[in-house]
């Protein structure tokens, strides 16, 4: 049986006994908490803290605890208390939509689940568990030496709007909170940010009504995704060079390759396209990794479209913060990026930009570069496409799967979500339907049956040019806002 074979999901109606049995998951809706509990001896005074129960049974190996929540801006705590009351494993979902607590060799008994509001504000969060006698990772290394993959796919589109962001250095990674929208007095006086109008000529976008919107790239192959470069040394040997032509988006470009990664612990370095330094964002990008497009729809009935706009091909420094399937609990912990000074996307010397197994990230529409073309387009309905490693510089499982679309209407600067998923678009046969206030929550492959990811379920899993680089390196070595990568606190 193959390792996805052995991973998938068979769904049951409740965990009738009370139990939560080895290689059984179980699933929570939740609830909508509003409030501040700086600490766990404030639970229930301040505001409520919800405790889920769960009764283990033995031989597990490893408990996982995960929750997620629609915005990251919300911060919930999540405490697994094991059967003597001590808290065995914690993490949150500080500017994060997704964590997981990780617990090894939990004894059987009666456990705890404690959800902590630290900083949200009505935000609603779901919980799952699972008791695993075999970890995904240990499956994947099975068998005879072969490569780990990844596979990428994208967040549909989603939050669009025609209003620019009003902080002009949103894109040194702010937490979302303050990047407020630019109005006045419910007026909106630009949709695109400086370099997206700045002139052509001078390495701009030549922008002039943005229709932006929040996508991002998920992993979701076996293996994770993990490019390197190092711009000391290609300066040192000539193969980086100045770009004029894309002076505010892709100032510097060098030579990209890509970590593939064997079962047997082995690794392979193969190229994959450039890496380049981003000066809005200040830090280094994979270049290229997801492409945007506009359509008008035509016909309606039958979905004739035509292409009207595009946007930027964008570059992205991701890191593991939303869980691209709920219902799978294969999520890695092998952080292979983020953008940590001097580590990973800010490096100059061993630069890291990737995504863990099962993770993914977006870019929110106040970041530059987050938008399509709609210059003089008409009132009525469009597609907008998001599609990762358009030009296939990545190696992935599948390459047939690089497409989301989402189906809006346009009257005005009012901006209506009709529909958003994976495929071309809302006529596309073999669509999936996202539904939900998350990035990830979707539906099943028809698009009009029960969330793959609904809640209050159990889950049976089975089986267990060169240039003087100086400058750049001191100002990527400076402590810009860093973003947090998960990590949870792992005891019992």
């Amino acid at each position: 049986m193959t390792t996805t074979a052995k991973l998938a999901a068979v769904r049951e109606t409740a965990h009738a006994d009370g139990v939560l049995e080895r290689d059984e998951a179980w699933f929570w809706d939740g609830e909508t908490l509003d409030g501040q509990v700086p600490s766990a001896a404030l639970c229930d005074t301040i505001e409520r803290c919800p405790v889920y129960t769960l009764t283990l049974a033995e031989g597990g190996v490893r408990l996982r605890v995960g929750i997620d929540t629609p915005e990251r801006t919300d911060t919930f705590v999540v405490d697994v208390i094991d059967p003597d009351g001590n808290v065995a494993g914690s993490d949150s979902t500080s500017n994060q939509f997704n964590s997981e607590v990780l617990v090894e060799q939990p004894v059987a008994g009666d456990w705890t689940v404690r959800v902590r509001p630290d900083n949200v504000s009505a935000a609603s969060f779901r919980l799952r568990a699972k008791l695993e006698t075999v970890r995904p990772e240990d499956l994947a290394n099975q068998g005879e030496r072969h490569v780990l993959l990844p596979n990428l796919r994208t967040v549909p589109p989603y939050e669009f709007t025609f209003v620019a962001p009003a902080n002009p250095l949103n894109g040194l990674y702010p937490p979302d909170t303050v990047n407020p929208p630019l109005e006045v007095a419910g007026i909106a006086p630009l949709s695109c940010t400086a370099d997206e109008m700045a002139p052509v000529e001078l390495g701009g976008g030549g922008a002039v009504r943005c229709l932006r919107f929040t996508s991002g790239p998920i992993n979701l192959g076996p293996g994770i995704y993990d490019m390197r470069f190092s711009l000391l040394e290609d300066a040192i040997a000539g193969n980086a060079y100045l770009n004029p032509q894309e002076a505010l988006s892709r100032t510097v470009v060098g030579p990209k390759l890509q970590a593939l990664h064997y079962s047997d612990g082995s690794v392979e370095f193969v190229p994959a396209g450039t890496y380049s330094f981003h000066p809005i964002h200040f830090h280094f990008h994979d270049d290229y990794v997801l492409s945007f497009e506009l359509y008008a729809v035509t016909d309606p009935a039958r979905g004739g479209l035509q292409r009207v706009g595009v946007g930027s091909k964008s570059g992205f420094c991701p890191a593991d913060q939303l869980f691209g399937d709920w219902s799978a609990f294969m999520q890695g912990y092998e952080t292979p990026g983020g953008d940590t000074p001097l580590d990973s996307c800010f490096s100059p010397s061993n630069g890291v930009i990737g995504l863990s197994v099962g993770w993914g990230d977006v870019y929110r529409w106040q970041r530059p570069g987050m938008y399509v073309e709609f210059g003089g387009q008409p009132n009525g309905r469009y597609v907008v496409r998001s599609i990762v490693d358009a030009e296939n510089r990545a190696l992935e499982t599948n390459d047939g799967d690089n497409l989301s679309y989402a189906y809006i209407e346009v009257q005005g600067d009012t901006i209506q979500l009709l529909e958003r998923g994976w495929g071309r678009d809302p006529w596309d046969p073999d669509k999936v339907v996202f539904s939900g206030p998350g990035p990830a929550q979707r539906a099943d492959k028809s698009g009009s049956g029960a969330a793959d990811d609904a809640a209050s379920t159990t889950v049976t899993v089975d089986g267990g040019g060169a240039f003087d680089a100086r400058s750049l390196v001191l100002l990527a070595a400076l402590p810009w806002w860093l973003r947090r990568r998960r990590g949870a606190t792992v005891g019992g």
